[in-house]
């Protein structure tokens, strides 16, 4: 079934939680802005899920930093067992986004909250230990693979995610991790690297590389999800149009040192960051300047270069945002609406056959920002 223009209608959230991080990955997408905030309350907590609540979220995903952190690096202090039982009370699908710490802290102190994870997404930079935690500037490879324990002992659905960079995204890394996958029975998870900051234009993969990988990952998984624009252009993928983020998705910032709790579009673009959460109301801020700006790209795509004439437009929408904005800016310095996405793949022709399989249980991740998912083959 083809996809249809909707007036905006935010459904998936991820919350930035953590005030604190014991990780300093060379690719992290929150390093220029990080602060520690505040701590966080239950009076401030209960005040953004009342917001999120008014305007009918169906998902939640904590992530950003280390979620179980959300006040210091005490996990006796945090307050991620109280928001996942506030959630769930509302019905409301909530999943968590860790390098392990976090699910390995629940199952030790929190035992009771697992069984409140509709699905949880383990990071990995690499399926080799000495590679990850290199990356990840830490002894961090053993949680990860904790936590994938954990989840398969308590049938917890789980993701492996990645960030593709050009040293990472291989053939031979793409197998060790399907390998792991299986052995754990997760779904892995692909994200391209957003160049944040000049320092990740050394990181980012070639465009050639992008696709030949992606190739293979079609031939080796059922596709779960894929909501990355320029991608479902090339397979003709009629699910989606264009980028979720500002439309069906948003990102609540971590709480900043003075107690605001900003949101933006996308948990890329620091530009777009508006408002507080704990004092403006969430339909002001999802109808702001910052999140129209999203949805005129999107219906104005033929105005971003090369657009116009492309018979895969219709599905692109000019690919992500974030990923042209990003990455243009810290080429040129120019913040452009209009920036072309570096991954269109205009003048590629791509005749194989995508297997979609849908699992029975929806995925946090599923409509969430620009990503794919996948199920290894048996």
């Amino acid at each position: 079934m083809e996809a249809e223009e909707t007036e905006k209608q935010i459904k998936n959230i991820g919350w930035t939680l953590g005030n604190d991080c014991p990780c300093k990955c060379k690719h992290c997408y929150s390093m220029s802005v990080r602060e520690k905030g505040k701590n966080l309350t239950k009076e401030i907590v209960d005040k953004v899920i009342k917001q999120v609540k008014k305007i009918g979220v169906e998902t939640i995903n904590l992530g950003g930093n280390e979620p179980i952190f959300t006040n210091g690096l005490k996990v006796q202090d945090s307050l991620l067992p109280y928001i996942l039982k506030e959630l769930t009370k509302r019905n409301i699908k909530v999943g968590i986004t860790t390098s392990g710490i976090s699910l390995i802290a629940l199952k030790n102190v929190y035992p009771e909250c697992l069984k409140l994870l509709n699905d949880v997404d383990i990071s990995l930079d690499s399926p080799y230990e000495k590679e990850h935690n290199e990356n990840r500037g830490g002894d961090v490879y053993k949680y990860a693979i904790e936590a994938l324990e954990i989840c398969k002992k308590n049938d917890i659905k789980s993701g492996i995610i990645m960030c593709a960079m050009n040293w990472n995204f291989t053939k031979d890394r793409i197998d060790a991790l399907l390998e792991l996958a299986k052995k754990y029975d997760s779904n892995i998870r692909f994200n391209l690297l957003k160049p944040i900051q000049p320092k990740h234009f050394q990181l980012i993969p070639s465009k050639e590389q992008v696709l030949e990988n992606y190739k293979y990952l079609f031939k080796k998984c059922d596709t779960v999800e894929l909501s990355e624009p320029t991608l479902s252009g090339l397979v003709d993928n009629n699910k989606i149009r264009g980028c979720a983020c500002g439309i069906y998705f948003m990102r609540i910032n971590s709480i900043t040192p003075d107690g605001k709790i900003p949101v933006s579009p996308c948990v890329y673009m620091h530009d777009y960051r508006v408002g507080d959460l704990l004092t403006d109301d969430i339909f002001d801020i999802v109808n702001s300047e910052q999140f129209n700006s999203f949805k005129i790209r999107k219906e104005n795509y033929e105005k971003i270069e090369g657009c116009k004439d492309c018979d895969k437009a219709e599905i692109c929408r000019g690919g992500c945002f974030a990923m042209a904005y990003t990455y243009k800016k810290c080429e040129t310095g120019k913040k452009d609406l209009y920036a072309r996405d570096p991954f269109c793949f205009k003048e590629i022709n791509f005749n194989d056959n995508i297997e979609y399989k849908k699992g029975e249980k929806q995925l946090v991740h599923e409509n969430y920002l620009c990503t794919w998912i996948g199920k290894p083959k048996k």
